[in-house]
Parts: C-alpha cells; structure tokens; sequence
C-alpha cells in the first residue's frame, strides 16, 4: 500500500492539489503572462523530464491584455494550448501546469465560496516498471480511495497526436462543490506517463466538454 501511495502522488495532486492552486490563485492573483503565441513558465530548478517545466524560460513581454485564440504554453517537454481569457497560474508541488479560466462567474455557492473556477493541470508521473493498463487500474483504486464517493461515468481509448491515450469521465464532491472531471492518461517516454485533468462543476459540464476534449487532443510532447 505504501508504494501505491508513493507512485500516485499525482494522480491525486492533480486534482485536490491543483484545486487548492486554483483557490489560492483567486486569493494572491499569481500568474504567468500570455505572450504572443505562447507561454513560457520560468524554472531555474527543474530540469527537463521531471514535469516539463522550462529551465531559464524566456517570457516575451507587452501582449498580457491582449491573448490571443489558440494561444499555447510551452515547456521544455511538451506543449498544449490555452484556451483564450485562460491564464496559467502557480502549480502546486507534482503539477507541471495548471491554466484556470479567469473570466467565469459561477453561480454554485458551494463553489464561490472556495472561489472555484474551472481549470485543467498537467502532471508527469513515472511508471516504475508498471504497464500503462496497470498504471490506469490503479490511478481509479486510488481516487476512488481518497475521495470517497467518486463515480467514473464514461471511459475510453484515444489517440492524441498519434500517441495511445486513456480518456475517463468521473464525478466526485470535494469540499463540498460537485465536480465533472475529464483526466487523461497519455504514454510518454522513456517509462512514464502524463495526466491531464480537465474540472468544472457538475453544472456546467455541458459547456465546457468539448472544449476540454480540444485541449486534451492538442497536446504535444517534444521530441
């Protein structure tokens, strides 16, 4: 049990540690700038291959108040878009990107008072030895664990970018807000893997599900 907590650290980071990034983003306003095609997060301490965060970044400058459509935030192994009045925000620790969606006025009163807002996070995890199947069988025994309650509604085979990829649909309540989440699973290389999560409320499910899909296919990993 101790080595299943440790190999999925992620797993459960990517959606209770990045919903308290998202919470702490609406309280110390901590983001990263849009620039003109892309963003690029600035890390001086994690080098390439250990959660796709860029060492020694260049950030171009004077475009913040004017994102454009399929703008897209690069690290060093990796790229993915971001949709536009999307920001990136500060990761929390196991997370390589989180972007939240600024702009949207939620009506939950569970969710306002968390200062919610829907956002997707991207996260490296290595295999250690497991196949991907193994890694997948486990990652929902874990969530399923940790937070209670938690319903996978819908799941299946992908291809992103001609890569093999997982797609699960769940439901789960975490501090009291009813969620929709969206994660994906994505082969990389060299024995890992890299989870995408897409969360919304439960309500608004509907309007955000194709658009997190597009997010999800545009993922590319470098060569």
């Amino acid at each position: 049990m101790k080595n299943k907590t440790i190999f999925l650290v992620s797993a459960l980071a990517i959606i209770i540690g990045a919903l308290l990034g998202v919470y702490l983003f609406g309280h110390n306003g901590s983001t990263v700038a849009v620039t003109e095609n892309t963003i690029q997060k600035n890390s001086s301490s994690t080098p390439t291959g250990n959660g796709g965060k860029v060492k020694n970044g260049v950030e171009k400058s004077g475009l913040i108040n004017t994102p454009k459509p399929q703008s897209r935030i690069v690290t060093d192994d990796f790229s993915i878009n971001l949709p536009t009045g999307w920001e990136e925000t500060t990761s929390t620790q196991n997370i390589s990107v989180t972007a939240v969606n600024i702009g949207e006025r939620i009506d939950d009163s569970a969710a306002q008072k968390i200062n919610f807002k829907t956002y997707f996070a991207v996260a490296y995890e290595a295999l250690k030895e497991r196949s991907v199947n193994e890694y997948i069988k486990v990652f929902k025994d874990f969530l399923a664990m940790s937070i209670p309650g938690t319903v996978f509604t819908k799941e299946q085979d992908i291809s992103i970018n001609g890569k093999s990829a997982h797609a699960i649909e769940m439901e789960l309540i975490q501090d009291g807000v009813g969620l929709k989440v969206l994660s994906v699973i994505i082969e990389g290389r060299g024995g890992n893997v890299w989870v995408m999560s897409f969360n919304t409320t439960k309500k608004n499910w509907n309007g955000y599900k194709e658009m997190f899909y597009s997010i999800a296919n545009s993922f590319s990993l470098k060569k």
